[in-house]
């Protein structure tokens, strides 16, 4: 799950200082300790589910649905009288059928305990439920918020219809009474019926659609026929468009709301490349029948219902905004069919399994699609987000001390839990990494299973005891914080390092194999391993050449924080050039600019020219560009036709800090038209307001009139206008 559709990858090529917290933010308490919260287990079972069907009657006009649910179940134990599903409270129950009779039953809050009489072990037996439920009034997904949603026509949009379903963490059982727990896994049939011009989608394939006599309505039906948590059932429906493809035997359905099937491509043009690439590396081939991103009108970030992802259609994308936008969301909720849907979290101490999971598989994506630099910068922003969160509070990755389930949702369980594994992976290396996952993968498919049993897969395939790690890493708070200092004394290196990290609520002082990066004259580098097992310890290096910089970690091999990289001026030009990682050589960029001398903007502009490509190493641009130095108007006009949007964003902004002059009026007055990147369009009606006004009004009347998804274009035109 993506609570947001907000891309992890960082839009800022030069960072700034890391982000502050308030005071009043320090002094709150730590949600993960009492009182706020407690100690959580799996909820005990006295049934196994097996197949959960529904046939639910979508009502739309009236904003009402009525239903059957059939839960099929086996006890696991002799002496069981009483079984217990889930039920919402806002469902009104008609009448329970045990075995096809009448059943008596109770309400306790979302349970529903029904009286079957003593069940022999073992022996399936099946639980109906009539209901029905009447939703006036919008539920929106996020912070535990889900269950059934009816989507509501604006007064601008009256085409904005329909409904869809959310159940994770357990609110799926406000539109289908089950078992809604993950601790237990099923099959599906959903039979669903909606007016005759909507189309439905569900999990599994597609059984069957009829249509009634009189032609008004259309019912579908969804096989799933392998099991899965039944957070993982979906609905969703309304008018859509639908793209239909195949991918090695699999059906593909690309649905976006009806008219905008021209983002479809845009959008979801790297789906067939990204289910290689996961299959590939894992071993393991995409595992269910079909796959359906569905993008639905309400719906934030991404929910990865097996086999059906349902999507916020605000997310979708115009190739004009950059090179598919949308492929942070996508892939993270494709990775999780694997993480997640196939093998799934027992209970929600442990969503790391499913989250980090599927961040970690979105990062690796970015570097097999994006390349190295890519892959360095999510790694960067995942680092940040995570720290900003730790300055809050800061629990273990694995815990059964929780307030709720979807308090499990946040910083720690995302980015940190996917930097960890990039730890992880860079401790071991990819061969072993990689046939641990697929060993996870293939022992554990269509169970639930807890954070022991990944590690076991680790230390049984790779001959590595992964409990270390796990102590360190998963099972308590924190992170490394590091200071090092060096000085060069004839051929050896003197370095110093102190781990600084506050371990008075359990953080430890870690035990990592690390490195040590040294750039010498000629731009030599050299690579030196250190292990890290002290608040302070001091290594003499040996080495042989000229000393221009050094560099702890120089490849951001594992999670850390570094608060002061105390890199000296004379170091930062070596850095810029022949540094291991794209934000360390952004950084280096970035205190160059900030010194304020000409020579050093010359240094940065050059190393800028040769970063070429969709995914450069400095992706964006702030700080040169704000120091409009008009001796770099040439390289700014070079840069108007670099591959990456971004940085051609840039460099008319640059260019628009500078004076006005005719050639360059005329060549960013081009940039103005329906084909351009979006973002490029937009700064450079910015700088022709910045230049004149008056003289390019005609312009901005033509750049009212260009489309785009957002409608940025016509917004920056008329606050151009507006100016005059």
């Amino acid at each position: 799950m993506r609570r947001t559709a907000t891309t992890l990858l960082c839009s800022l090529a030069l960072l700034s200082a890391l982000p502050q917290v308030s005071l009043g933010q320090a002094r709150r308490p730590n949600p993960f300790q009492p009182p706020t919260a407690r100690l959580h287990y799996a909820p005990d079972r006295t049934c196994d589910l097996i197949h959960v069907q529904g046939d639910l009657d979508i009502d739309y006009p009236n904003r009402t649905f009525k239903g059957t649910s059939v839960n099929t179940l086996a006890a696991l134990r002799s002496g069981v009288n009483a079984v217990t599903l889930h039920a919402g409270e806002t469902l009104k129950i008609s009448a329970v059928r045990f075995n096809g009779k009448s059943a008596s039953y109770r309400r306790e809050g979302r349970d529903l305990i029904v009286q079957t009489g003593t069940l022999a072990k073992g022996k399936s037996f099946e639980i109906a439920v009539d209901y029905s439920a009447k939703n006036s009034k919008a539920q929106p997904f996020g912070g535990g918020r889900g269950g059934f949603h009816w989507i509501e026509p604006t007064a601008t949009d009256a085409t904005r219809i329909g409904f869809w379903t959310q159940g994770e963490t357990e609110t799926n059982s406000e539109w289908i009474p089950t078992w809604d727990y993950p601790n237990d896994l099923a099959t599906s049939q959903i039979k669903c019926t909606v007016q005759a011009d909507w189309q439905m989608i569900g999990n599994g394939t597609l059984d069957k659609v009829t249509v009634s006599p009189d032609k008004k309505r259309k019912s579908y039906v969804w096989r799933m026929k392998q099991p899965h948590a039944t957070y993982l059932l979906t609905m969703v429906g309304g008018p859509l468009d639908v793209k239909r493809d195949r991918w090695q035997g699999v059906d593909l359905w690309y649905v976006v709301p009806r008219g905008q099937a021209n983002l479809i491509d845009s959008s979801f043009g790297n789906t067939k490349d990204m289910l290689t690439f996961f299959s590939q590396k894992l071993g393991v081939k995409y595992p269910w029948p079909k796959y359906a991103q569905n993008a639905m009108y309400d719906f934030g970030g991404g929910m990865e219902n097996v086999s059906a992802t349902t999507l916020g259609a605000g997310s979708l994308t115009d190739a004009r905004e950059g090179y598919f936008r949308m492929d942070s969301l996508n892939s993270h909720e494709l990775a999780h069919q694997w993480f997640g849907d196939l093998v799934t979290c027992k209970d929600w101490g442990d969503i790391w399994l499913n989250e980090s999971f599927a961040t970690f598989m979105q990062i690796l994506y970015f570097e097999h699609s994006q390349g190295a630099a890519a892959y360095d910068w999510e790694i960067e922003s995942a680092m940040q987000s995570y720290f900003a969160e730790s300055r809050r509070y800061k629990r273990a990755i694995s815990t059964k001390m929780y307030p709720n389930g979807d308090a499990m949702f946040d910083s720690h369980a995302y980015p940190k839990g996917g930097v960890v594994l990039h730890s992880l992976r860079r401790k071991i290396g990819d061969e072993a990494f990689f046939a641990s996952l697929n060993a996870y993968l293939t022992q554990w498919k269509y169970t639930p299973v807890e954070s022991s049993q990944l590690r076991r897969a680790f230390t049984e395939t790779s001959g590595i005891n992964a409990e270390p790690f796990w102590a360190q890493w998963i099972e308590k708070p924190g992170h490394p914080v590091l200071d090092y200092a060096y000085t060069v004394e004839g051929g050896s290196i003197k370095l110093t390092v102190k781990q600084l990290q506050d371990t008075t609520d359990g953080t430890p002082v870690y035990d990592i194999d690390a490195k040590v990066g040294v750039i010498l004259e000629a731009g030599k580098t050299a690579v030196i391993p250190v292990r890290l097992s002290k608040t302070e310890e001091t290594f003499v290096l040996l080495i042989s050449g000229t000393v221009k910089a050094v560099i702890l970690d120089p490849a951001h091999d594992f999670l850390r924080e570094i608060p002061k990289l105390n890199w000296s001026e004379a170091e930062l030009p070596w850095i810029l050039q022949y540094g291991w990682n794209a934000p360390d050589r952004a950084e280096a960029a970035r205190r160059l600019v900030a010194t304020g001398k000409p020579e050093n903007y010359k240094l940065v502009a050059d190393a800028l020219a040769a970063d070429k490509g969709v995914n450069p190493v400095f992706p964006a641009l702030r700080d040169l560009p704000a120091k409009a130095d008009p001796s770099l108007r040439t390289f700014w006009l070079g840069q108007l036709d670099h591959a990456n949007f971004d940085r051609r964003a840039s460099a008319v902004f640059a260019l628009g800090r500078l004076p006005a002059e005719p050639a360059t009026t005329a060549t960013v007055k081009a940039l103005v038209n329906d084909k351009a990147p979006i973002a490029v369009v937009v700064a450079a009606i910015n700088a022709l307001a910045a230049w004149d006004k008056e003289g390019n009004a005609e312009t901005f009347r033509l750049a009212q009139k260009i489309k785009d998804r957002r409608n940025r274009i016509k917004a920056a035109a008329d606050a151009a206008l507006a100016k005059r």
